[in-house]
């Protein structure tokens, strides 16, 4: 088998557009680059509820310009802004992007509409009777997708993610207090030998591990460092570390980052309310490196409701308000290219 997987038509383009970010679109405009007849790289932002139409435009093309090989883009636009009859939804912004991306050379050559009820071409004149209504049943059935699911990809369902309620023993309050004293007593060493234990070992995490890695991410230094040890197992603090969060500069080992995000979501299984903001945050942080705002900004809003003084993902958060996009995502020799 190789690794290409052969697009024949829009179904197949919107089939492929869950797989590659993990999730559903909800409310978003989804590009993707054409580098001749090969797909490049995917951009998803908000839709543009507020943003001038030019100026949302110019900011797209700054982020598409990082594909220098991109010949032409595409577009779908998922939304329920509009009942079906009404005219296509953000028609402002869509005529912007035209306008803007014909004059960068690389022509934004077919758009699709897709909501909850149907999807449908969003470039060609209506009056043509040639944008009718498609089922979202074709997207689920096109070939691509069913590839996809063959080779083992899924995506969620939502954009958003929750985690379990904690249910485990009270004690363990006390177990990670415990920790927590001993570890801000020491130096960095042994929480950053057990963190890149658990991102090279398989099988569960064994209990009492956990709870002093759960206990070490409570502590703000360690945190800091554990979350640099991602990208640069090798690093020894946090010092200067601004343009690592934000992914400037940075080629990551795509699946030591999964594994990552893995083990945070494992420790959050086992972690009391109170406790979880910073797994939380890491997992959001991923999220933005991947690209993936919509599900970096839910993470840091539930770190914030577990712990208001969680100023990390309080910041994180007004990064992704802001409509910043990561730099490793931006870049399609360093953007995340998911398993399929």
């Amino acid at each position: 088998m190789t690794d290409a997987i052969r697009a024949t038509g829009p179904a197949d383009i919107l089939g492929f557009i869950p797989h590659a970010l993990g999730n559903a679109p909800r409310e978003s405009f989804v590009f993707v680059t054409l580098q001749g007849n090969r797909l490049g790289a995917t951009l998803r932002v908000d839709a543009p509820m507020e943003a001038a139409p030019g100026m949302f435009a110019r900011a797209m093309r700054g982020y598409l310009a990082a594909d220098t090989a991109a010949t032409a883009v595409l577009l779908a636009v998922y939304t329920d802004q509009s009942a079906p009859d009404a005219p296509r939804p953000f028609h402002g912004h869509i005529e912007a992007l035209i306008e803007v991306f014909d004059a960068a050379g690389t022509p934004l050559k077919d758009g699709w509409l897709v909501t909850n009820t149907h999807w449908q071409n969003l470039l060609c004149d209506s009056e043509a009777g040639c944008c009718a209504p498609q089922p979202l049943d074709s997207i689920k059935d096109s070939n691509l997708n069913a590839e996809m699911v063959f080779r083992g990809s899924a995506y969620a369902a939502e954009p958003g993610t929750t985690y379990a309620p904690y249910t485990g023993p009270v004690e363990r309050i006390e177990t990670i207090t415990a920790h927590y004293e001993e570890l801000a007593n020491e130096d960095m060493s042994a929480p950053r030998a057990l963190w890149q234990a658990a991102l090279q070992d398989t099988g569960e995490i064994p209990i009492h591990h956990a709870m002093e890695l759960v206990a070490a991410f409570q502590i703000l230094p360690v945190r800091d460092v554990l979350l640099c040890n991602i990208i640069d197992p090798n690093r020894p603090t946090a010092d200067n570390s601004g343009d690592l969060l934000l992914g400037i500069g940075i080629s990551p080992d795509w699946a030591r980052v999964d594994k990552a995000q893995e083990r945070a979501r494992e420790l959050i299984g086992l972690t009391p309310e109170g406790y979880r903001a910073p797994l939380l945050t890491l997992i959001g942080w991923i999220e933005f490196l991947k690209g993936r705002s919509s599900s970096a900004a839910d993470h840091f809003e539930q770190a914030v409701a577990d712990r208001p003084d969680f100023r990390l993902a309080v910041l994180l958060g007004e990064v992704i308000n802001r409509g910043t996009v990561a730099a490793v995502a931006k870049d399609p020799a360093t953007s995340y290219k998911r398993e399929r």
